[in-house]
């Protein structure tokens, strides 16, 4: 049960309120991921092309990188749920212009996406912060890792319901998203029921760049493991179902579906097994999950080869839990407590740029990228090439600096043990 707790104005926040903000954070996150099979099936559905399809992932990840930037700033200065509720709101406008591009076209599904990915970004963000406070201040660590797994359980769970609804069920345009906008309303009748956490009137000044004295870890460690969280997630959501249709195999959707259920299930567990290992480890681990996954995905789009699907994204959710959480626990490690906030938000914009790699390569090697199963073997051997620069260059970076080592003081020699 989740403990009652004190929020930051003096009024009572209660278990039962902070289960409420979970629900809708739940929300959210189905939301987020439930139009991945929808959007497949727009593209063949409106013959539009693969890079057409991949643009409507990266257009999504600009309005989060956006959101991750001024959600949090603009929250400390209107409060909590002053940033969350109309951010609910504009998550249930983006849903309705998706239930309308059936209609609009491109365009629509473009800006709808972008403004699914600000919304998001913004409840994400100061959802979890909301949360945090919710809790008070001896249960804020377990609160955080509440939300990420109410969070993780709806992208899991998003993606494979819709991948089940277009697949089988009549009205592959509508019902998913049906179902997504009574799940915002609900979220946002929750949120309109909960109580502001935060003194409104302080303010907040936006960090961009590296702290001094970061930059090695973050051009050895932490960008190489940034790229490797969603690079090849996006291989599942992509590459896997529209090459097993050209092999033959004709449930597209719902391997789509099934694949990003368990990514995202593995993803989550590699939290826990990378606070094992530690950064030093767990960096290099998830590279090679990610060249497995590659070769897995390899034999996977082969005729007859679609069960290879499973062990494949199996391998890629481990590359991406283990890689997010090492490269979170680096930048906590790298920077000082007061520039550390800086230093994510840096690692999150390569994050995402993982995210927007399909259009990336699309553009650099053509549109039939993502429709070749060449494009695998050489994402797995770029896999390798990380793997090689977290393991050495990355790991001497990290393990040179010690913990807690204000910025731009010279190292003394101390070395961190792995925690």
């Amino acid at each position: 049960m989740i403990p009652d707790a004190v929020d930051t104005t003096g009024q009572s926040c209660s278990a039962s309120q902070q289960t409420r903000l979970c629900l809708a954070l739940f929300a959210a996150a189905y939301t987020a991921q439930t139009v991945s099979p929808v959007m497949l099936f727009y593209t063949i559905d409106l013959r539009l092309s693969t890079t057409d399809l991949t643009l409507f992932f990266t257009v999504y990840a600009v309005g989060l990188m956006l959101a991750f930037l001024i959600g949090g700033p603009q929250s400390d200065r209107r409060g909590r749920k002053a940033v969350i509720l109309p951010s609910a709101g504009l998550l249930l406008l983006a849903v309705l212009a998706l239930m309308g591009s059936a209609v609009w076209g491109k365009p629509m599904i473009l800006a709808a996406r972008f403004l699914q990915g600000v919304a998001s970004g913004a409840l994400f963000t100061v959802g979890t912060v909301w949360l945090r406070e919710m809790a008070g201040t001896r249960n804020a660590a377990r609160a955080s890792m509440l939300a990420s797994g109410v969070m993780a359980f709806g992208f899991a769970i998003g993606p494979f319901v819709s991948g089940v609804l277009v697949q089988w069920l009549p009205w592959p345009r509508l019902l998913s998203f049906m179902i997504a906008l009574a799940m915002v309303v609900g979220a946002i009748l929750i949120i309109r029921t909960l109580p502001e956490t935060w003194a409104v009137g302080q303010t907040s000044r936006i960090q961009i760049g590296l702290p001094p004295g970061t930059a090695a870890g973050f051009f050895c460690y932490l960008i190489p493991c940034g790229l490797l969280v969603y690079t090849f997630t996006m291989l599942s959501l992509i590459a896997f179902p529209i090459q097993l249709g050209k092999a033959g195999f004709a449930q597209i959707y719902f391997i789509l579906g099934l694949s990003a259920l368990i990514v995202q299930g593995f993803a989550a567990s590699a939290t826990f097994w990378a606070m094992r290992l530690g950064p030093a480890r767990a960096g290099w681990i998830a590279g090679l999950c990610g060249a497995a996954g590659c070769a897995l995905g390899y034999l996977s789009v082969q005729p007859g080869g679609w069960l290879w699907v499973l062990p494949a994204s199996a391998a890629i959710g481990l590359a991406n839990g283990l890689s997010m959480a090492s490269g979170v626990a680096v930048s906590d490690r790298l920077a000082p407590p007061g520039q550390r906030g800086a230093l994510i938000s840096m690692f999150y914009v390569i994050v995402y740029l993982g995210y927007s790699s399909p259009t990336i390569l699309s553009l650099i090697w053509g549109k039939q990228t993502m429709e070749r199963g060449d494009t695998l073997m050489i994402l797995g051997i770029c896999a390798l090439a990380m793997t090689t620069v977290i393991a050495t260059a990355g790991r001497l970076a990290i393990r040179s600096r010690p913990v807690g080592l204000p910025a731009g003081a010279p190292a003394t020699g101390a070395r961190p043990s792995d925690p």
